[in-house]
């Protein structure tokens, strides 16, 4: 055999090879791209987010969506249903930047007809840059175009990884409780004074200044959020302010963040309460929650009971954010519960 036969017979060989791999790849379709998964359980956690998500928000049943950041992953759809009324997906992204966001709010919206987002407003989700993501995003997975998606096909950790682990998966079929578990991270943790552990209450050394982040807030608002809102009127728009322990605040005080962050509560409220259909709640200052270490797992993650009884808050209308002034109101109380646990350097509540 010559040279040009050889290297013929080793290029058919590979791209056979490519041709195949990729074919078992779309058969498969481990993170659902193309189609729900019916064979198998797919692989669905906090470590596969971002290709997970790109096949649940194409092809999962619903109306209407929880989006937000760490701290909406043990929101229960199901409840949501009941009390909100509608179907209801989880669309998060752990870490999330205000472009994660968008990123799954246009393909819901390409590809389903939403009656209702529920929004957590996480201030740390604006402060990045506008095509920044809280961790790598394959985005082929999430536009229009078919050819890129060679890059799912063969990827290698779709097939070193996640193929086989769907095919040790097949005959453990999906059922609609996923959409309650998926992402779920609740009982995993010690709640109570062990939250303190990244709990900061020293005087800070400097402080950044109160217009630090507003110019990005408000950027990533007009770019990542105002658009949904203003070309779906249909759609309700429900955005929530979450309930961190205090101890974060106190945390952002002594990193000399707190001047710069606050701001973005009333930035927010300005720039979107003026929409028909936006509501505007605010849970940051509920001090029977905020105030109680018991509730959390850490400084800013609080237990899925307080998920539930947001979902309920929502439901009959108390938190809403009335006034411009009013929310101010309870930003100082956030500011002055900062201030009293870096004067006393450790926590004082419950």
């Amino acid at each position: 055999m010559n040279k040009k036969n050889w290297a013929l017979l080793c290029l058919s060989g590979l791209l056979g090879a490519f041709v195949f791999l990729s074919a078992v790849v779309i058969a498969v379709d481990p993170f659902q791209v193309y189609r729900l998964a019916t064979a198998y359980m797919p692989p669905i956690d906090n470590t596969t987010q971002v290709y997970a998500n790109a096949g649940i928000v194409r092809h999962y049943d619903y109306d209407s969506a929880i989006v937000g950041t760490s701290v909406t992953e043990n929101f229960s759809p199901s409840l949501m249903d009941e009390a909100l009324g509608g179907r209801f997906i989880k669309l998060c992204t752990s870490a999330g930047t205000a472009y994660n966001h968008a990123l799954l709010m246009d393909l819901a919206f390409r590809t389903h007809d939403m009656k209702r987002i529920v929004y957590g407003f996480d201030v740390y989700s604006y402060v990045a840059g506008l095509d920044e993501t809280g961790s790598e995003v394959p985005l082929y997975l999430y536009d229009s175009n078919p050819f890129n998606d060679a890059q799912y096909w063969l990827n290698r950790s779709v097939l070193g990884s996640f193929l086989p682990r769907c095919l040790r998966a097949w005959g453990q079929k999906q059922d609609d409780t996923i959409r309650d578990t998926m992402y779920n991270w609740a009982g995993r943790d010690e709640y109570g004074r062990a939250a303190l552990y990244n709990a900061l209450f020293d005087p800070p050394e400097v402080i950044q200044p109160a217009d630090q982040y507003l110019a990005a807030a408000k950027a990533n608002i007009e770019t990542h959020l105002i658009p949904f809102i203003q070309a779906h009127p249909e759609t309700q728009f429900d955005l929530f302010f979450p309930p961190y322990s205090a101890a974060e605040w106190s945390s952002m005080l002594s990193k000399g963040t707190l001047d710069a962050l606050l701001p973005l509560r009333g930035l927010a409220y300005d720039m979107l309460s003026g929409y028909e259909n936006v509501t505007i709640y605010d849970f940051a200052a509920r001090e029977d929650w905020v105030l109680s270490l018991s509730n959390y797992k850490d400084t800013l993650h609080y237990g899925e009971w307080i998920n539930d009884e947001i979902v309920r808050a929502i439901a009959d209308g108390s938190g809403v954010v009335n006034s411009r002034d009013s929310l101010d109101q309870a930003s100082a109380r956030l500011r002055a519960w900062a201030n009293d646990l870096i004067a006393a350097g450790e926590w004082i509540y419950d």
